[in-house]
């Protein structure tokens, strides 16, 4: 039976787009990545996404991970007239976090 090869996860941009599919827990794992390539992180979501996406932050925040600099909501219009609501916070890491994220992520 072949195993897959694990390919590392390099993010280009510091915008990290929600999935709704992603558990909380996997979601936080990713927002680490990503904090351990950028000092500033914009967690975007859309609609029902907002609220786990509130989840992550607030425990990226709470673990001092993260300080939340910014919280922008607003509705974006979509080609087919359709609406929904989205949020974009802004992170930044705090020098402990940037620590715990370097020890915890090997990549």
């Amino acid at each position: 039976m072949d195993i897959p090869k694990k390919t590392p996860f390099n993010p280009e941009t510091n915008v990290y787009n929600l999935n709704g599919k992603t558990l909380p827990k996997t979601s936080v794992f990713i927002a680490k990545i990503y904090l351990k390539k950028f000092d500033v992180v914009e967690v975007h979501a859309l609609g029902e996404t907002i609220s786990k996406a509130v989840k992550v932050v607030e425990q990226l925040q709470r673990q001092n991970y993260v300080t939340i600099e910014n919280i922008n909501t607003f509705t974006q219009k979509f080609e087919d007239n359709r609406t929904k609501a989205k949020i974009i916070v802004t992170l930044k890491v705090t020098d402990d976090g940037k620590k715990r994220v370097n020890e915890e992520i090997k990549q």
